[in-house]
């Protein structure tokens, strides 16, 4: 049962009517309590509509005033739902002034978080209900631990006079910048930055895996920290392909009943190598709660330096949506905020529709995203795989002309060009490489 201290935690009329009746007598306000506050963090749904009436006002430049409010709640129809005019009055008569308005808001604020953890623990203790096994239960109320919202910093607005030299100041550093280990990639995108979510999209046995793992590999020999999120490989295939492609062999001949002495030596050395590197591969993050528990739990002991999602059409958004597109909506954003809460970037592998196996030349677009529109919106650089050669073995498996060329897309870069980077695919090994720096591995575009 909900105690007195409780239930004062849960609602205060008091602050929501200063929050309004301020916005209604200092219309400058406005801008510091939507810094803090929205109309869904009212507990009261009067004041909710009132709020929501009120930013209608001062979006449209008019005035925020008793008698303006009363005309748009008319026009919204709310004026009677919220208990008319003599409501206005009554909170117009609890506020002496706008002067406490910040503090009015963030108590609004607090009382909307506290509302939402008492919620996340009912929905705890249902799971202990459900027909679920004990580690099922204890991970279904991490998820929900994890998924209750901290809300907002108590700084989000900087002011220029005070932070353009200090950010420019810190640019020529550039710590924060991790290489992807292919300079044509780098020479477009520049590398990725903590807070980025990245995509790498693209049809089946385009090589997705591989050139992440590539990636990944890259990284973590300069000396960074990974963790790979694998859904679709186990950690052993990861690694036998990671040891033979850095071994330059072909991992088929290790399986047949007599693997060459000499490669199966060469795969071993690869291997004390892989030892040395902080790469560790999960194989149960299927919800970005799980993930996100697992990545701050590794930070302490290993430290998290980049964050490889395979693949995003394989996860679950720990919650109920009413379709898949809902779903991969929901997870995408979650996996923008993971990068951003946890300061990584974020390399999420991603699906295409099959639109690109009936289009001539076969090359991919950001519109073949699959599932939804919501991973273009989401994602500060999107890179689309693209291999002619598997088309070409497709159409016409007799083919020799076979080059290994592959084309990597960069669709959507948010902090410069796009382009076109060019890699070779070598397919025997399983692994992506440069081609030739000769001025046509890279096509930039602005």
């Amino acid at each position: 049962m909900t105690s007195l201290l409780d239930a004062e935690k849960l609602l205060s009329i008091e602050a929501e009517a200063g929050v309004l009746g301020s916005m209604m007598l200092e219309r400058d306000c406005i801008p510091g309590v939507l810094a803090v506050v929205q109309a869904e963090d009212f507990g009261k749904p009067e004041h909710s509509v009132i709020f929501s009436a009120l930013v209608e006002l001062y979006s449209a430049n008019a005035p925020t005033d008793a008698v303006a409010l009363r005309t748009q709640l008319k026009m919204m129809n709310g004026l009677e739902r919220i208990g008319g005019v003599e409501y206005i009055a009554r909170i117009l008569d609890s506020v002496p002034s706008a002067a406490s308005v910040e503090y009015y808001a963030r108590v609004v604020r607090d009382r909307r978080q506290y509302r939402d953890t008492l919620d996340a623990l009912e929905r705890m203790r249902a799971v202990l209900d459900e027909p679920l096994t004990v580690p099922e239960q204890v991970q279904r109320i991490q998820d929900i631990a994890l998924g209750i919202d901290a809300g907002k910093p108590e700084r989000e607005f900087f002011e220029l006079s005070d932070h353009a030299t200090k950010v420019v100041g810190a640019l020529p550093d550039k710590q924060d910048v991790i290489s992807t280990g292919f300079r044509s990639i780098d020479r477009i995108i520049g590398g990725v930055s903590p807070g980025d979510l990245v995509i790498l999209a693209g049809r089946p046995a385009m090589g997705k895996s591989a050139l992440a793992l590539g990636f990944a590999l890259n990284v973590a020999k300069s000396g960074k920290s990974i963790v790979f999120f694998s859904l679709e490989m186990t950690h052993k295939a990861l690694i036998e392909r990671a040891a033979c492609a850095l071994a330059g062999v072909n991992s088929q001949t290790l399986r047949t009943d007599k693997p060459p002495q000499e490669d199966f030596a060469k795969v071993c050395e690869q291997a004390f190598v892989l030892e040395k590197l902080n790469i560790v591969f999960h194989e149960g993050g299927l919800t970005p709660e799980k993930q996100r528990a697992f990545i701050k739990a590794r930070k302490k002991t290993h430290g998290v330096d980049v964050v490889v999602v395979d693949y995003l059409q394989l996860m679950t958004a720990g919650q109920r949506t009413t379709n898949r597109v809902d779903e991969v909506t929901t997870i995408s954003r979650k996996l923008k905020r993971l990068a951003i809460q946890e300061h990584v970037p974020v390399l999420a592998l991603s699906q295409l529709n099959r639109q690109v196996e009936s289009r001539e030349h076969h090359r991919p677009r950001l519109s073949d995203l699959r599932d939804s529109g919501s991973i273009e919106q989401d994602a500060d650089v999107v890179m689309l795989l693209h291999r002619e050669d598997f088309y070409r073995r497709s159409e016409s498996p007799e083919t020799t002309a076979i080059d290994g060329t592959a084309e990597l897309t960069i669709a959507k870069n948010r902090r410069g060009p796009t382009g076109v980077a060019k890699l070779v695919f070598v397919e025997e090994y399983c692994k992506f490489g440069e081609l030739a720096l000769q001025g046509t591995d890279i096509d930039q575009r602005k």
